[in-house]
């Protein structure tokens, strides 16, 4: 039975399930862009209250499977909603010939902020890539110039990070946010 239709079936049931169990029983299984799966996993966390969010990125901080990453990229990108954003979600996978952001989050001023979603810090980021995005996404008129970008990471340790962006000639438009962070707002 398709995820929307247990969720509207048996609700109840669907919110005992960890994130793993939601995914699995989404489409066919598989999460990658424009899929059922995807479809079906973005209409259940649309739905359900903000306290299971916040389990479901626990879950996939605690614990790695498969395309754990894209999840998080969801849950992200839902919360962005929560926050009264207008959310364009961006693509689990970069290709070629199309901009790799992970979430467009538009503010009710027209303020778009561009983002990156990491499960942690432990490596570097190429913050000329994320910054790449932007202007792509400002000359392809997606975003305006009024635009920034946001780098949420899973892990509340973003020391090394911040470092990154100090040092780097991005420190005026990029900003950096745990999840923990994030949920608390």
């Amino acid at each position: 039975m398709p995820l929307i239709e247990l969720w509207q079936r048996s609700a109840d049931i669907v919110l005992k399930y960890n994130i793993k169990q939601i995914v699995s029983s989404a489409g066919d299984g598989v999460l990658s862009d424009s899929t059922e799966c995807s479809k079906e996993l973005r209409h259940y966390l649309n739905n359900i209250p903000t306290e299971k969010l916040f389990e479901h990125v626990d879950y996939c901080l605690e614990s790695s499977f498969d395309r754990s990453g894209y999840v998080l990229q969801d849950i992200v990108n839902e919360l962005g909603r929560r926050l009264d954003y207008v959310v364009s979600d961006g693509l689990y996978q970069g290709r070629i010939n199309k901009i790799g952001f992970d979430g467009i989050w538009t503010a009710p001023d027209g303020w778009s902020i561009v983002l990156e979603i990491k499960t942690t810090d432990a490596y570097r980021i190429n913050l000329d890539a994320i910054a790449q995005y932007r202007t792509k996404l400002i000359e392809s008129g997606d975003i305006t110039a009024r635009s920034s970008m946001l780098i949420v990471v899973g892990r509340s340790d973003t020391g090394d990070l911040e470092a990154q962006i100090r040092g780097s000639r991005h420190a005026w438009d990029t900003r950096i946010i745990s999840l923990d962070a994030l949920t608390n707002l």
